[in-house]
């Protein structure tokens, strides 16, 4: 009963003085750190086996997607209210970032409906994401 009691009382972030643009900012550099770290060992993995990069493509999205779920899950869990939201947010973000960071890595950009289904993955992947961390406490 002593749990159901410290469950039902705990505030809301708002409450506990928990800044909502800090916990955005710590779980787009936890989504950026994660990608970082996932992308050199699949970098490591072609380098010293003979697996071909042609699934770069695939291997690539399921880093973003595996990023966009881990820091959405931090942020929902650490705000503890409106977790899909700020996963939505989180993973919109997180794509439109990629942006200037690819065209800086030599990409080419275009608004074109692959585009749109990256940033529709991004944006459901964190929703996803943010309602499974606010479940976690």
């Amino acid at each position: 009963m002593r749990k159901l009691k410290n469950y039902i009382n705990k505030p809301p972030a708002e409450e506990k003085e928990i800044s909502i643009y800090g916990i955005f900012l710590k779980s787009l550099g936890l989504c950026l750190v994660f990608s970082f770290i996932l992308i050199m060992l699949y970098a490591l993995i072609l380098s010293f086996t003979s697996m071909s990069d042609s699934s770069m493509k695939t291997i690539i999205q399921v880093i973003m997607i595996a990023s966009i779920t881990v820091s959405s899950i931090y942020g929902g869990k650490k705000l503890s209210r409106k977790g899909w939201l700020f996963g939505a947010a989180l993973g919109l973000v997180f794509t439109l970032l990629l942006v200037p960071l690819g065209i800086g890595f030599g990409q080419s950009f275009s608004l074109d409906k692959y585009f749109a289904a990256k940033i529709l993955m991004g944006s459901t992947v964190g929703l996803v994401g943010g309602i499974i961390g606010v479940n976690l406490n």
